[in-house]
């Protein structure tokens, strides 16, 4: 009996995870959700459960109606967060759109009454976007143990061939990684670790991975590694060299339109300082990663809207990208 009355106070509690001030539950409700699940239940043992719930804490509220019954204010996530979480799954390219259904699912197993109906009548998950790669799932759930466990791992990892079919890179070579951090950035998670062979960071993307296998053998230890060495900010990783592909750090110089400040503060932080000059332009100073990934994301966008004032070396680069550019196009 004893058990069944722990389990009793359980189930009510479940019931009432899903109410809140326009969905309460009376007695009677509680009554027969209790019979659902096999329990007798009278309406004084269910009141001296309730009760009991909210002297371990809960906040359990009796309407002003009274016979309109209880209510629960103190879930876990409020609605708005839930829904925010529900909208992230959603629009992730990586998880497939199996995967996404379901974790929808299961937020809206968290949300009140209210906030499940709007959790699904308002998320659309596109499967036109959607990867099919199912084994993303077990490559991230591989990499949060090994990260956890402290072990090193080896995988196989694809690129794409110049037919745009998936091969595998440098003829299946067999990476053993010490993995540091999972991260998800534009869209993308990533690995982020240090081969056996180099003493740097390098990173991976965690959907090119395949035949991920934790091992035995411990990881590096950190201070082996020279970017993990002092102050070290993975934030400050992810812009200079996630995003920007690695490179020599340089102070960038840039001339901007307004029309594209909310693209350079997403690029190098909301903290950036810049100076107006003019009506509609600015110039800012940011520190930033010299290579292919910064060059790219400069070149995206007009002569109007950007001009590099510095380093000498970005300006030519792109100079004779151009260039090269006008040639083709002549």
């Amino acid at each position: 009996m004893e058990g069944r009355t722990k389990e009793k106070l359980l189930y009510i509690l479940e019931r009432l995870r899903k109410t809140d001030e326009q969905h309460p539950v009376n007695t009677n409700d509680l009554i027969a959700y209790l019979t659902e699940k096999g329990i007798a239940a009278e309406r004084k043992s269910v009141a001296r459960d309730i009760e009991a719930l909210r002297q371990a804490g809960y906040s359990i509220i009796l309407c002003d109606e009274y016979k309109r019954g209880y209510y629960m204010t103190d879930q876990l996530f409020e609605d708005y967060e839930l829904k925010i979480i529900a909208d992230a799954v959603s629009g992730a390219k990586f998880i497939t759109y199996e995967d996404s259904n379901s974790i929808v699912e299961k937020l809206c197993e968290l949300a009140s009454p209210t906030g499940e109906e709007i959790i699904r009548e308002h998320t659309f998950v596109d499967e036109k976007i959607k990867s099919k790669n199912k084994k993303v799932r077990f490559n991230i759930d591989r990499v949060i143990t090994a990260i956890k466990t402290g072990k090193r791992i080896t995988f196989q990892y694809f690129e794409f061939a110049a037919d745009g079919k998936m091969q595998l890179k440098r003829d299946g070579h067999i990476y053993e990684i010490s993995p540091y951090y999972l991260c998800w950035d534009d869209d993308s998670y990533f690995l982020i670790g240090n081969s056996k062979s180099h003493d740097h960071l390098i990173h991976f993307h965690v959907e090119m991975m395949t035949n991920v296998e934790i091992t035995k053998t411990p990881i590096r230890p950190r201070n082996e590694i020279e970017e993990l060495r002092g102050n070290f900010s993975i934030g400050d990783y992810i812009r200079k060299s996630v995003n920007m592909y690695g490179g020599e750090a340089v102070k960038l110089s840039l001339e901007c339109s307004e029309k594209i400040a909310k693209d350079v503060h997403r690029e190098f932080g909301e903290e950036i300082i810049t100076k107006p000059i003019g009506e509609s332009r600015f110039i800012t100073e940011v520190n930033a990663a010299e290579g292919e990934g910064l060059i790219r994301w400069i070149m995206q966008f007009s002569a109007d809207d950007m001009k590099v004032l510095a380093p000498e070396s970005i300006r030519n680069e792109i100079k004779e990208r151009s260039e090269k550019l006008f040639k083709l196009y002549e």
